[in-house]
């Protein structure tokens, strides 16, 4: 009887211990996401790229909204994407990450990721949660969208607005040379570019040094 009253007692010890821990961390992050909504600064195409772990185009095969696998408290969504370029990472034909839903899951993520959408995304190394964003509160997500002709073009969640500014000085400043196509698309001040574009010009700002 003794032994039982222990184990019980243990295992609601335990369970108390859990559920604190995941609301303590679901309070960090809701912290930190609200923060983040009102301190993000525009950052241009070169830091983007200077700044990703990951930069690819793909196409999103599944999505689930779904507790943390080891916080079950905490709101995410899992998103999976069938690569079709890499920019930078480790090669693969799959690419998933998990993503924080801040207020308390309330919402359905930030971007409101579906099945079928073509992105790009800039991400940065997963945190010690397996948690990861696109980079600049949505600077590092573009949408890919098709036209009537069937020419494919690409904006962020701020219409591109800043994305190209002194991306040609910082990157003569660093000695690389763009191609005088990419030189021509960086004149743009905001709405969508072409796709093909636009990932010939990233592809040459992944020689620029690296950035934390």
């Amino acid at each position: 009887m003794a032994r039982a009253a222990t184990q019980s007692a243990r295992f609601f010890w335990q369970r108390g211990l859990r559920v604190g821990l995941a609301t303590s961390l679901l309070a960090c992050l809701s912290t930190q996401a609200a923060q983040a909504q009102y301190l993000v600064r525009q950052v241009n195409l070169a830091e983007l790229t200077q700044r990703a772990d990951i930069i690819v185009e793909g196409r999103v095969v599944e999505v689930r909204y779904e507790g943390h696998p080891d916080y079950p408290h905490l709101a995410t969504v899992f998103v999976a994407m069938q690569v079709n370029r890499l920019l930078r990472g480790a090669p693969a034909e799959r690419l998933t990450f998990r993503e924080f839903i801040p207020g308390l899951g309330g919402g359905r993520g930030k971007y409101g990721y579906a099945v079928g959408q073509q992105l790009v995304l800039f991400l940065p190394r997963p945190s010690r949660y397996g948690l990861s964003s696109p980079l600049g509160g949505g600077q590092g997500l573009f949408r890919v969208i098709r036209d009537r002709e069937g020419q494919q073009w690409v904006a962020n969640e701020l219409g591109n607005r800043g994305l190209f500014r002194n991306v040609p000085a910082e990157a003569a400043k660093a000695g690389l040379v763009l191609s005088p196509e990419a030189v021509k698309l960086a004149e743009a001040r905001a709405g969508p570019v072409r796709l093909e574009s636009f990932l010939s010009l990233v592809e040459q700002l992944t020689r620029l040094p690296r950035l934390e």
